[in-house]
Order: C-alpha cells, then structure tokens, then sequence
C-alpha cells in the first residue's frame, strides 16, 4: 500500500514546484502535495518548498500579461540602480551626487529642517518619519498652518527607484519630487528660491554646500534653488527599509519565519494574488493600479493617476507602494482609509469595492477597478497567517 502510494507523493512534490496559471491550479498543487488538509495548511510540508533561495521556489500565481520579479535582498544605499545611469542625465547626475557623502549628508540635514517651509513650522520629516517607514501616522498629511491635504503621506522605500513619484506620478525623478512639497500651499506653502536664499544666510549652509557641490560658476551662489534639489534628492535615494526576519528568510535562514508567517508567506504568493502587484526587492511592481477607492462621484472623490495625465485609462489609478516595513506605515491607502492592517486585508478578501453603476448611456469617466483585484476566499485561519507575515516584511 505504501509503496503504491510512493509515485502519487512524488508526483505531488513535482507539481508543488510547478508554476500554477490559475489559483485553483495553485490549490490543487499544494492539495496533491499533502500541504493543505481539511483543518487548515501543514507548515512543515511547505517549508521544504521554501527552503532554497527564492530562485528555486513554487511560483507565484501571476495573472497573464504580468511582469513579475522574485523577491530578493534590497540594493544597499552604495550600488544605485543601474536605471539611474541609463536612463538620461538627470539620473546620471543623482547617481554622481549619491556617490558624494557630503552631499547625502546634507541632504539629511535639509530634510530634518523646518527652514524649508515659509513659517519654519514643518520639515520634509513632519510627514516622513523614519520611524513610521518614513509616513507619519496619519490618514491625511497636515502642513503649515495645519491645512490638510487630499492625500496620505507617500511612503519613501520604493522613491530611489520608481520611475514615477508621488501616489499619482506626476514626478519624473527625485529632484523634481522633492521640489513639490516645498512649492505646495497646503504642505511647506514656500519656493525653492526662497529657501535657497534663506539657508544662504544661515550658517554653517554656505560651507555645506560648497563642500558638497563645490563652488558654485561666477556670479552665482554657493546655494540655490537646484542644489537644494539635488542634495534632497541624494538623501532620499539613499533610504532603504530596515532589515527584518524576512530579509533573513530571503538569506536562506529557514527558520527566521515561524509556520504562521511562512503559511501567510505562502498566500501572499499564491491564492492572496498579492504577487500580481508586489514584487521585486521592493514588493512593488511601480505601476499604476485602481483597486476600487477613487470614491468617484462622491465626496472625496479621488481620480489619482487621472488628474496628472488627464487620460482615461487612468482613472482612479494610484502608485502601488513598497511593503517592506508596511506594519509601521499606516494608515493604509492613499487617503489613510484603512486604520487596521487586518482590516484592510478583509476587504481584498471581498474583492474590495464595487465598480460604479454603468449607467445608461454608459459613464466614460467612471473608474474602472483592475482585473487582479477580485474575491479570495480565505478564511479567518488564512487571513491571520497573512496578517502575520505582513508584519515581518
């Protein structure tokens, strides 16, 4: 008997490695593998499974058309991306500036100070502290004067290497995305030219920026408007999550996720789908997705990607964020609509909101949510191993 059911278990691993097309493909696979049984998921059939380096694991379930990449170690701060230098000159610049400590030096200083905004009451850190994966605990960011913005505070760890900023993408690189806060009259109400002329009276700014930039050509100053930019710029692609027992997971440390997290793990890449979106170092694939949250023809209606580009397949699109360090980065979403990060996980559960009525004739402007967000099914004992893997990320 057990010899007969040798090849049946052989025939199970085999298909456990396999790359599933579908989620009930993923089902299956892992069924057959003895991974799954009537009272929930076996973590020790599955950690062999996840005992290599990523490269050697089942595959994720990918819808067609996506173009994933596997989880991996973080870039260090030292070795930029290669885009950076490949892409045009304005990358070729941050890259130079990046290998100037003096310059990412002073770039942290600037970030940390409230002389960028017109009444020295908020820094770039007043919304993006390193403790709270450099958000700041609220749904909706508050600048000078406490005006309250439309949005979130925009998590950092994926900004050194997306091709567009902010949750709507209207940045095409770091120098132009720190600008943005500092000219926006509800976040540091100031202009570049402004502060520049400030921190030149300010010492030891002067000297900073000469010993970052060097001297400045004739008739200019040692500090202006796009050296503020640059040196920003340079501090911020030199940010980088803190590293977790995930990392040390990644690293071939087998036992650095409990079975909870290594099941949760295990749904994140399979029937969760999250894959599909998060992926890469990061766990962000830098793209443009509408989930369902635009609120469109209600108050606090929000077209994300829209509003930049005036296009219809952008309506309701936003920047899918890095999950590295998520536990530390709520609320969730790009208006903080999601205090609780189970919660959150319940409603991707449920396929997330509805599609707006079509209407008759049918609304062209109406949002349309992506074809990857649909209903999971997991149950309560699911849903709490993704909880707790996201926590480790």
């Amino acid at each position: 008997m057990a010899a007969s059911r040798l090849p049946l278990l052989i025939l199970g691993a085999v298909l456990a490695l396999a790359a599933p097309a579908s989620r009930a493909d993923a089902d299956a696979q892992a069924d057959q593998a003895g991974c799954r049984t009537p009272t929930g998921w076996n973590a020790a059939c599955l950690r062999p499974h996840y005992a290599g380096p990523p490269s050697t694991w089942p595959a994720p379930t990918i819808d067609p058309g996506v173009a994933w990449r596997e989880w991996g170690p973080v870039p260090p701060a030292s070795s930029p991306p290669l885009a950076w230098t490949a892409a045009n000159a304005g990358q070729k610049e941050l890259a130079a500036d990046v290998a100037r400590p003096a310059a990412v030096t002073l770039g942290q200083t600037l970030f940390f100070d409230t002389r960028l905004s017109r009444k020295g009451q908020v820094s770039c850190a007043s919304c993006h502290l390193p403790q709270r994966a450099f958000t700041d605990g609220l749904a909706l960011a508050v600048g000078e004067d406490k005006l309250m913005g439309r949005r979130r505070s925009t998590p950092l760890y994926a900004a050194p290497f997306a091709p567009r900023l902010f949750w709507d993408g209207r940045a095409a690189s770091l120098k132009e995305q720190v600008l943005g806060p500092i000219h926006d009259p509800r976040e540091m109400n100031h202009d570049a030219d402004g502060a520049a002329a400030r921190l030149l009276a300010a010492d030891p700014y002067p000297a900073q920026f000469l010993l970052a930039f060097g001297a400045a050509p004739a008739a200019q100053p040692p500090v202006d408007a796009d050296r503020l930019a640059r040196a920003l710029a340079a501090y911020v692609a030199t940010l980088r999550p803190e590293p977790t027992r995930f990392d040390k997971f990644l690293d071939g440390q087998s036992d650095a996720l409990d079975d909870s997290e290594l099941i949760g793990m295990h749904l994140f890449r399979t029937q969760a789908r999250c894959m599909n979106c998060h992926s890469g170092a990061l766990l962000t694939d830098h793209q443009f997705h509408n989930i369902g949250l635009s609120f469109y023809g209600r108050r606090n209606q929000d077209l994300g990607r829209y509003e930049a580009t005036r296009e219809l397949a952008d309506l309701g699109k936003f920047r899918t964020p890095s999950l590295r360090n998520v536990a530390r980065a709520g609320p969730w979403m790009h208006n903080g609509l999601f205090a609780d990060l189970k919660g959150l996980l319940r409603m991707y559960n449920a396929g997330m909101g509805r599609d707006p009525a079509p209407g008759d004739p049918p609304d062209p402007y109406a949002p349309r949510k992506s074809e990857h967000i649909r209903p999971l099914e997991l149950d309560a004992d699911e849903i709490d191993a993704l909880l707790a893997f996201m926590r480790v990320l």
